[in-house]
């Protein structure tokens, strides 16, 4: 099989999942639901909707679409470098983050709520020194990805050379079921919210990035992306808004949400059932609708557009001090949680990116980041 040609628009939907996961961590600030370093408050009635909207849907694939990608060009990168020269260059790429985020980013991210929200007098040399505030946060996904690769080269001499076809409606939709039906299993011991320690793992959601990375394996060997078209893209970008817009409202509604919200979050209950068979019918669909309308629209890049899909891991890794730091600035500006969201949103992407690009330019640092 030959190495893919440059996918200008798996690089531009790159860029798309990173800013999602700046603008899901600033939404969880002011008042979405979710679990972040700051949370400022927790938004209202009706503003809390559009909120709980954005970060349902980001959760229903962002991560297990970033997955899915960097698992499709595992394979074409072994060929190119061999496994040797690859897994070194996969723990130069993936450990170096994690050790920085954990033993400086981290510390820093907590010791600016310590200093600057909480007024404690806390210096940051002691937060280093004596590893305080240390975690993997949200470079859990860094970690997973490390992990998931090491597993798949032990597995790699396991080969199978059936040739797999692109699947159907049917197929997709019943895996999304599956899946969605695991993890409701799942959620019956280990609620949404639950996450393992020291690791930041959050099982309640873990079964979909395993299966999408495996699947971006063998979406490569088999070229499942040649198949995916921008009407096969667009139907299921449409299916997903009916989902969203229609079935997530009304399960809500009929299961008493506002009243008891934990009744989704896992113990064996209907609505639990209900979200986690619907979030995953969400994730599938707009992954694959989204793989097919970025082939249609966005398959070209500029400069501008290189340099942003460039700095993206760099902004992964970044964000979370970068974002809290926006947040103390702005604490004291009295407003609304959702207009604050939304003022600040341009304000935190371009920091972010402009950080992200700056790095990039010390010497020696381009291979990390």
């Amino acid at each position: 099989m030959n190495t893919p040609s440059r996918l200008w628009y798996i690089d531009n939907l790159r860029i798309f999942l990173i800013s999602l996961v700046v603008l899901h961590h600033l939404s969880i600030t002011y008042g979405a639901p979710g679990d972040w370093y700051y949370n400022e408050t927790e938004a209202g009635f009706p503003e809390i909707i559009p909120m709980l909207m954005f970060v349902l849907t980001n959760q229903s694939f962002f991560m297990g679409m970033f997955f899915f990608v960097s698992a499709f060009f595992i394979l074409p990168s072994l060929k190119r470098k061999g496994t040797g020269r690859f897994l070194k260059d996969r723990l130069i790429r993936l450990g170096i983050p994690l050790l920085l985020f954990y033993f400086i980013l981290s510390p820093l991210t907590v010791f600016l709520l310590n200093r600057f929200i909480q007024d404690n007098e806390v210096s940051l040399v002691d937060f280093w020194i004596n590893q305080k505030g240390t975690g993997f946060g949200p470079l859990w996904f860094v970690e997973a990805l490390l992990l998931f690769t090491l597993i798949f080269l032990l597995v790699k001499p396991l080969k199978v050379n059936r040739k797999i076809p692109f699947p159907g409606t049917f197929t997709i939709l019943l895996a999304a079921i599956i899946t969605g039906f695991l993890q409701y299993v799942i959620r019956i011991w280990l609620p949404v919210g639950w996450s393992m320690p020291f690791t930041n793992f959050q099982f309640p959601f873990f079964l979909q990035y395993i299966f999408l990375f495996v699947l971006g394996i063998v979406a490569y060997k088999n070229n499942w992306l040649d198949s995916i078209t921008f009407k096969t893209g667009r139907n299921w970008f449409l299916f997903a808004q009916f989902i969203l817009f229609i079935v997530f409202p009304s399960i809500f509604i009929l299961g008493g949400s506002f009243e008891e919200a934990d009744l989704f979050m896992g113990r064996g209950t209907w609505q639990s059932a209900g979200y986690a068979i619907l979030e995953q019918v969400l994730g599938f669909s707009l992954i694959f609708g989204l793989l097919g309308m970025a082939k249609k629209f966005v398959n070209r890049q500029g400069n501008f557009a290189r340099q942003l899909s460039d700095s993206a891991y760099g902004v992964f890794v970044f964000h979370a001090p970068v974002i809290v730091a926006i947040s103390i600035a702005f604490a004291g500006w009295q407003n609304s949680p959702l207009m604050k969201f939304i003022v600040l949103a341009p304000l935190a992407l371009t920091a972010c990116f402009v950080l992200a690009w700056l790095i990039k330019k010390i010497p020696g640092v381009r291979k990390i980041f």
